[in-house]
């Protein structure tokens, strides 16, 4: 067997990648072959990765949950990072989707109402980590009506990193349906009912996940998970308000 010095952290190796760090032992000169190979793998990348764990989110979601964390996870897109992609393409879709449309209408009938452009700027910066942020809030929730299940905390992250993909993902999809509605008397209608399908797949991935439990059980701790998350938005906006409340006495 051939032996190298690994150019990337000068280990020296056998075989085709360097076991210290893993990089591919035959470093090619960047030319159009690395081009073309680098567009290869990043399009086999998405379309094994991405859109199959896309897709499983919406066929088989529970299933699919539990089978990642028991272990089967090659052919997966990494769950934290899906949220990353998803809530980029999500932030896209929403200066398109008709939200913002809605939202000039009611700020031109109420002054008091945000100001839309605020809003969609807002969004469009901090989409992302809102998204993120909110996973590790939902699993608290999730792993203490759960607890006794088995599933750790780190895990019920994971659950939820796929819940909130999953999320993204219907909205992503009905983001045609929202815009053709845009300006028309159903909008809200048809929103709701997009809201409602996009839950009920939530729900679903839970009781799939969890199949083996009593169905009627399985919906009262989902709904004391849903509750204990509703007590601790309570308590954050009341927190925020006060401190907002004693800077604005301070400036005063």
């Amino acid at each position: 067997m051939h032996h190298n010095l690994c150019k990337n952290c000068e280990h020296t190796h056998e075989g085709n990648f360097c076991s210290s760090c893993g990089q591919k032992t035959n470093t090619k000169t960047l030319d159009w072959h690395y081009i073309l190979d680098e567009l290869k793998y990043t399009f086999l990348h998405i379309n094994g990765g991405l859109l199959y764990t896309s897709k499983q989110l919406l066929t088989r979601p529970g299933d699919m949950t539990r089978e990642f964390i028991e272990g089967k996870r090659v052919k997966h897109y990494k769950p934290i990072l899906l949220v990353f992609v998803l809530a980029g393409i999500s932030t896209l879709l929403l200066h398109y989707n008709g939200d913002l449309q809605v939202l000039e209408k009611m700020n031109s009938k109420n002054k008091s109402v945000i100001d839309p452009k605020d809003f969609v700027t807002f969004f469009s910066k901090y989409n992302t980590y809102i998204q993120l942020a909110s996973i590790p809030i939902i699993s608290i929730c999730t792993w203490l009506a759960f607890k006794k299940w088995g599933y750790n905390y780190i895990e019920n992250t994971i659950i939820n990193s796929f819940l909130i993909s999953q999320l993204l993902i219907i909205g992503i999809i009905t983001s045609p349906i929202k815009y053709f509605f845009v300006g028309n008397e159903y909008y809200i209608l048809v929103n709701t009912l997009l809201g409602f399908i996009a839950y009920g797949f939530s729900i679903w991935l839970y009781l799939q996940l969890y199949k083996d439990k009593n169905l009627g059980i399985v919906i009262l701790r989902l709904l004391l998970s849903v509750t204990v998350f509703f007590l601790i938005l309570m308590v954050v906006t009341i927190l925020a308000i006060v401190i907002g409340f004693s800077t604005s006495l301070k400036h005063h």
